[in-house]
C-alpha cells in the first residue's frame, strides 16, 4: 500500500522524542504480561479490559446485532493490534496536534515490523496526563482536525474517551466512543467506512475531501455501482462548491 510520509517529514523534527516514545511503547495487545513497566502494563490492562468488556461485545442499545466493533475481536486474536502510550501532560494544543499528525507515518513503520495478519493491523494509542476538561479538546476537537491527514495517508482514526457524546451510527442513545480513558484507534480505511463519512453534519468541503480519499484507497473493492454513486456524490458537491452562495 502506498503511504504518504512525505507529508509528515515537514513537521518540526523538536517532536521527533515524542514519536520516538510512542513506537517503543508498542506492544501487542495479547503480549501485555511481557512488559516490565508496571505503568504502562496498567494503561494496557484498562484498556483490553476496555475493548473486550464494550468494543468487543454486543449492547441493548447498539441498535444492530453483533459486537459493538465487530472487526476488534479478530484483530486482537490474530496478533494484529498494537497498543501504545503516551503521555501528553503540558502539551500545548498545537503541540499535540504536530505530534498526532505523525502517528499515519508511525503506523505504517509499526505495520512493516509486525509478523500477525497485515490487513487487519491496528494501533491503539492510550493518551495520559490529561485532565477531564480537556478531553473536548484535546481528543474530540483534535480528531476532526486530524482525521484529513490520515484519511489523506489511506487511514481512519477513531477518538474515545469516558466523557465522550458521539453518537452511534444506528442509534442516536448509545455512546460508542465512551472508553476508560482517552485514546486514538488508527486502521487501515474499509468499504465499510461509508457509513463514516459523506455526513449531513460535515461541511461541502470536508465531505468531498472524505469522500475522494475514500475513493481513492478502497475503490477497487468496491461493486462499479457504488463507484459510480461515489462518482456522482463528487460531482455534486465539487457543482455545490463551485456554485456562487
Amino acid at each position: 500500500m502506498a503511504t504518504n510520509n512525505d507529508a509528515y517529514e515537514s513537521l518540526r523534527p523538536v517532536f521527533d522524542p515524542e514519536i520516538i516514545k510512542i513506537e517503543r511503547s508498542a506492544c501487542l495487545s495479547t503480549e501485555i504480561e511481557s512488559l516490565t513497566d508496571e505503568i504502562t502494563r496498567r494503561i494496557f490492562d484498562m484498556g483490553l479490559a476496555w475493548l473486550k468488556g464494550f468494543i468487543m461485545e454486543p449492547h441493548a442499545e447498539l441498535g444492530r446485532r453483533g459486537a459493538v466493533c465487530p472487526f476488534a475481536r479478530p484483530v486482537h486474536n490474530e496478533d494484529s493490534l498494537v497498543f501504545c502510550a503516551w503521555d501528553a501532560n503540558n502539551l500545548r494544543f498545537n503541540d499535540f496536534l504536530c505530534v498526532l499528525k505523525k502517528i499515519p507515518a508511525s503506523y505504517y513503520r509499526l505495520l512493516a515490523s509486525m509478523q500477525g495478519n497485515s490487513k487487519l493491523f491496528s494501533m491503539c494509542l492510550f493518551v495520559r496526563g490529561l485532565k477531564e476538561e480537556q478531553y473536548g479538546r484535546y481528543i474530540d476537537e483534535a480528531h476532526s482536525l486530524i482525521k484529513p491527514a490520515f484519511m489523506e495517508a489511506g487511514l481512519m482514526i477513531g477518538e474515545f474517551h469516558p466523557l465522550s457524546m458521539t453518537q452511534g451510527v444506528h442509534s442516536e442513545t448509545f455512546l460508542p466512543m465512551r472508553s476508560s480513558q482517552p485514546a486514538f484507534v488508527v486502521r487501515a480505511m474499509s468499504p465499510h467506512d461509508a457509513l463514516f463519512i459523506d455526513r449531513t453534519d460535515s461541511s461541502a468541503d470536508v465531505r468531498l475531501r472524505e469522500l475522494t480519499n475514500y475513493q481513492r484507497w478502497v475503490g477497487d473493492a468496491l461493486p462499479e455501482a457504488e463507484n459510480a454513486r461515489i462518482r456522482n456524490r463528487i460531482a455534486a458537491l465539487r457543482s455545490a462548491i463551485a456554485r456562487p452562495s
